[in-house]
């Protein structure tokens, strides 16, 4: 099966690069491939520039639709194909993601800080971030977000090879004296490949229905 790669940054680059799958080619999204009517995956990583025509293909071929991206319109589409939204693809830290969404509302009551850190060149929506401050009621604009290299470095212990690739959330929970702090660090791009790899491997394994999953959903019901 073709499995193709939308995007030209550092995670499409990385994907493109190092995803290796038996019995699949790994190929680098063109705009002819829109004349293709093969069944495919495809896994979009880009600003969105090329999104509508990637819709338009998954809709003529039924091919499954991954989206890496976050803030586009995939998130509330209700497509007549299989599409993932994965704001996140490291096993590890979705599951935690899991975790959080099915016990987030016994904090309501309580204080709840979240931090975000990414590479200072990232604009998009900070997808993960946002799903935490779901879970725990947590409006979206309390999210802190850091790019500042120098902080990230010192305060938040960022090793200088990976400012330019990292992510960092930190959850605080807090009652009076009392506080519950989860932390998660992502270094590099392995676990996110890692994790492409899992869902894809998924998806050749079991039947999606066309709609519209969240990548939380296969979590729970242990499919990834």
């Amino acid at each position: 099966m073709k499995i193709f790669i939308v995007g030209s940054g550092k995670l499409a680059t990385a994907i493109l690069s190092d995803l290796v799958l038996p019995n699949c080619e790994i190929v680098k999204w063109e705009n002819k491939t829109i004349d293709s009517v093969e069944k495919s995956i495809l896994i979009h990583a880009g600003s969105g520039r090329q999104l509508q025509e990637c819709v338009e293909f998954c809709h003529n071929t039924k091919s499954v639709f991954i989206e890496l991206s976050t803030g586009l319109e995939t998130e509330n589409l209700n497509p007549d194909f299989p599409l993932i939204i994965c704001p996140n693809t490291s096993l590890l830290l979705l599951k935690t993601m899991n975790m959080i969404k099915e016990n987030g509302i016994q904090f309501k009551d309580y204080q709840v800080s979240i931090t975000e850190s990414h590479q200072s060149s990232k604009s998009s929506v900070p997808g993960t971030a946002i799903s935490f401050a779901q879970s725990l009621i947590l409006p979206a604009g309390k999210i802190n977000s850091v790019r500042e290299k120098e902080f990230q470095l010192n305060n938040l212990r960022i090793p200088q090879e990976y400012l330019d690739k990292h992510a960092y959330h930190k959850i605080v929970i807090q009652d009076g004296l009392d506080e519950v702090v989860i932390e998660t660090k992502i270094l590099g791009h392995t676990s996110y490949i890692k994790g492409v790899r899992k869902i894809i491997e998924a998806i050749l394994n079991n039947q999606l229905d066309n709609r519209r999953y969240s990548v939380l959903e296969l979590i729970k019901q242990e499919v990834v």
